[in-house]
């Protein structure tokens, strides 16, 4: 039984009203959305209603034909990535601190002839604009670079990566994950972030189902089709998640109508941050002097195995994390740890915990004593 829930950033609770949205469409709207059929009787509504939410989230309801629904983040950055004509000659710039699926991605095109330059971070996780700047030349064809890191919550300077790159590859194309940002923070793809051209989401992580989620392709960037077919603009082919795009667009709207709850969320977290800091001997806060995500924290204890830690507060109801969900039971450290500079050692003795707008007082509160309980007995 679930007492308390920390680990956000793998997944969220689905709100009840996305459930709710939902229902429908797994009974008498249970139509095609590309069918005849279903465009009579309003079963393709969804799809449209979903862009425009999901353009809202994003920045303006305008950017709905410039979105293309995907099975989710990961399936968007492997498609951003190896969705463009590159070969021989071509350079690809993204960073060490990516999520697996980019990084996997980039490995898979590289064996194609493609150059692939990862830029470093600083002990902030930042990303090094230098080292960034250094890696540009003109032969560069596709940057990817994430807006919030999965595990730190720490946030890049994407629109200044982007300018940057513009400058020395005016043709490049500029991908951004935004998967842990959307509906955490605010995003404009229409205005502040103008030189982002393809950027990928998914619903659950900001309360909507799993399964679903996108890709902002920007107009005028070419990118091959990732399946042939007549739906997506014939981007994506294959028939709609109709049950999915309802809770997806339900989501959306919710988390745009709660975008400002956030402020407390951050005030939770940093209270939750500072009694850790004051009760845990040994503690610490990754990333912290830089803007992170309000609900993400990544704290080292020292001489605390995380693997351990996180077994035993499941045990006891309470759930959080030591790494991003996808490296899950992998027996290296955190790639992004270990590249802002923290020893392996460090890196297996560190905890991500991260809240969402259901998150209470009394649930932290029960985390620190719970925590500090087991960190005591070490």
């Amino acid at each position: 039984m679930i007492r308390a829930y920390f680990d956000n950033n793998a997944t969220t609770r689905p709100h009840p009203e996305v459930v709710d949205a939902m229902m429908p469409f797994f009974t008498e709207l249970f139509l095609n959305a590309s069918s005849a059929a279903g465009q009579i009787m309003g079963a393709d509504k969804v799809v449209l209603g979903a862009k425009r939410a999901m353009g809202r989230l994003l920045g303006s309801e305008d950017l709905a034909n410039e979105i293309v629904f995907t099975s989710g983040a990961s399936e968007s950055n492997s498609w951003a990535i190896k969705g463009l004509e590159m070969g021989h000659g071509d350079v690809v710039v993204s960073t060490t601190i990516e999520h697996p699926s980019v990084l996997a991605a980039l490995a898979s095109l590289k064996k194609s002839g493609v150059e692939i330059r990862l830029v470093g971070c600083d002990h902030n996780g930042v990303v090094d604009e230098q080292a960034f700047r250094d890696a540009l030349v003109p032969e560069v064809r596709l940057v990817s670079v994430m807006l919030a890191n999965n595990e730190t919550g720490v946030v890049q300077p994407v629109q200044r990566l982007a300018g940057m790159a513009n400058e020395v590859a005016p043709n490049c194309v500029f991908h951004c994950d935004l998967t842990q940002a959307a509906g955490r923070i605010p995003i404009d793809l229409a205005d502040d972030l103008y030189d982002i051209d393809l950027a990928s989401f998914s619903a659950h992580k900001f309360h909507g189902p799993k399964g679903v989620g996108g890709l902002f392709v920007r107009a005028g960037t070419k990118l091959q089709a990732l399946l042939e077919g007549e739906q997506e603009r014939g981007l994506r082919g294959g028939t709609l998640n109709s049950p999915g795009l309802a809770g997806l667009k339900r989501a959306a709207e919710i988390a745009s109508e709660r975008l400002s709850g956030m402020d407390r969320v951050q005030q939770l977290r940093d209270e939750f941050e500072a009694r850790v800091l004051q009760t845990i001997s040994g503690s610490s806060v990754n990333g912290c002097r830089a803007l992170r995500l309000p609900n993400t924290s990544s704290l080292t204890i020292d001489h605390l195995d995380a693997a351990d830690a996180v077994d035993e507060l499941a045990s006891r109801g309470l759930c959080v994390a030591n790494g991003s969900a996808c490296s899950s039971g992998s027996e290296a450290p955190s790639h992004v740890l270990t590249a802002m500079g923290l020893p392996y050692d460090l890196a297996f003795q560190t905890l991500r915990v991260s809240l969402s707008l259901d998150t209470s007082e009394d649930d932290l509160n029960l985390l620190v004593s719970e925590l500090s309980a087991i960190a005591a007995a070490r």
